[in-house]
């Protein structure tokens, strides 16, 4: 689940969580001011209750009533929803009409209080104590909270519809201000974008106090990284120079005539210098892959890169014609050096066999790069195609070189995941062809294939 996902989720549980407590408090509040605003109102009753004259002397007749038209028109109405009893010494004792045949039960204490009531009804109740003369009044007074319950209940309603619109306000506005906090984000996702195409070098992009210093620490480190790639691609080919020049001087040595007369010595001797070839080409190869993903600064750029490459092959292969029918290509996600090696040992190997004519297409697909190599010398057997791919296997040994080549060429090209095949060539001869997948977005592809 995504972080806006869990957060949206998150903010609406809590907001919702909210609104029903706000809601239930809201109606319980409100209940309790009503109460409260409606006892007094039956205490102002009670009041006019025992202000009220009788009929007849109430502490020696039992049949002592109020006038009924000093009462409230509702006292004298059936189940009105306003009742009384009028308690006097505990002896006499009168009721409202409205109450019937109905009895009501007095209350204790100051609060009013919910009593059940006839035809349904549920009524708050008040019961106060007087003095009147040398009798003791008790009157309780009621009226009919139903309608407050209902309209309590709708209110309840409608806070809890209006606070899940505004729970599902919340997430709009949260979501609205987590892509705008999150903006810098994704320019930042972009610009790791061109830097992996080789574009841009470091990250530019302002984002939040927060994340700075780890844009700044990865910047940091990027720099770094650039340095040691720098230094180790130096080391290397002065290694690499370092360990070829006096290899070449002992080979010219051993070309001289004095070496004629010791046949087997010689061709020992060759033999070691071949085997030690093949293990610093092979050791020089593994540190270039293994230094990671080209930096921006290396990256392959084929309308630059090339027009040296085939300018040194000319002047090996005076003899040899070499054209590039490439079409215009931007910057590849390759290192420069790995992909002038793979050309480089394709090119001149075609360049020692071909009778007059090499041609380099190079083209670029929607996942993937493809490199084809046509000479028009006399090819290789199918039959002896897988064989001539293995390190250090030469076909003819009047071609001078170690047969590295070709092997070197395979081990680049599987280490990026790429394809590496032999063919007959539309000019007649051999047609080396290699394809290779473009690099994912976090880095070499192939390097998951190590």
């Amino acid at each position: 689940m995504s972080l806006t996902r869990r957060l949206d989720l998150g903010l609406l549980s809590a907001s919702l969580v909210v609104m029903l407590m706000l809601a239930h408090g809201s109606v319980v509040l409100f209940d309790h001011v009503t109460r409260d605003y409606l006892t007094d109102r039956l205490r102002e009753d009670a009041e006019s209750l025992a202000a009220l004259p009788m009929s007849h002397d109430a502490a020696d007749d039992e049949n002592s009533e109020l006038d009924p038209s000093r009462l409230r028109s509702a006292y004298n109405q059936v189940y009105s929803g306003y009742y009384f009893i009028i308690d006097i010494d505990d002896s006499i004792h009168i009721r409202s009409r409205s109450l019937w045949d109905h009895r009501l039960k007095s209350v204790s204490g100051e609060t009013a209080q919910l009593r059940p009531g006839p035809e349904g009804q549920t009524l708050l109740v008040w019961t106060g104590q007087y003095q009147r003369g040398n009798h003791q009044y008790r009157i309780t007074t009621a009226l009919d909270y139903t309608p407050v319950t209902q309209r309590l209940d709708w209110l309840r309603l409608w806070i809890w519809g209006l606070g899940g619109v505004l729970a599902l306000l919340l997430v709009f506005i949260q979501r609205r201000v987590i892509r705008l906090g999150l903006r810098p984000l994704e320019r930042l996702r972009q610009e790791l974008a061109l830097m992996h195409k080789g574009q841009r070098m470091a990250l530019e992009t302002r984002v939040p106090d927060e994340i700075a210093p780890v844009v700044d620490e990865l910047n940091h480190q990027l720099g770094r990284i650039e340095q040691v790639l720098n230094r180790s691609r130096d080391g290397i080919a002065n290694l690499g120079h370092a360990l070829k020049t006096p290899l070449s001087v002992m080979e010219t040595q051993l070309a001289r005539r004095e070496f004629d007369d010791f046949p087997e010595l010689k061709r020992a001797l060759h033999e070691r210098l071949d085997e030690i070839h093949r293990l610093v080409e092979r050791e020089l190869q593994r540190a270039r892959l293994d230094t990671g993903e080209a930096s921006p600064a290396a990256r392959f750029q084929p309308d630059q890169d090339l027009v040296g490459l085939l300018e040194t092959l000319r002047e090996i292969h005076s003899d040899i014609s070499f054209f590039d029918d490439s079409t215009p290509l931007p910057a590849l996600p390759w290192d420069r050096d790995e992909l002038l090696e793979v050309l480089g040992n394709l090119l001149d190997n075609a360049g020692k066999w071909a009778a007059s004519e090499v041609r380099l297409c190079l083209t670029l697909q929607p996942q993937a790069l493809h490199m084809q190599v046509d000479d028009d010398g006399p090819g290789i057997p199918q039959e002896q195609r897988e064989r001539v791919l293995g390190r250090g296997t030469r076909l003819d040994e009047q071609v001078s070189g170690h047969g590295l080549g070709l092997g070197i060429v395979e081990q680049i090209v599987t280490h990026h995941g790429g394809s590496f095949q032999l063919d007959t060539s539309r000019l007649g001869g051999l047609a080396a062809i290699v394809t290779l997948p473009m690099p994912a977005a976090g880095g070499q592809g192939a390097h998951s294939r190590g």
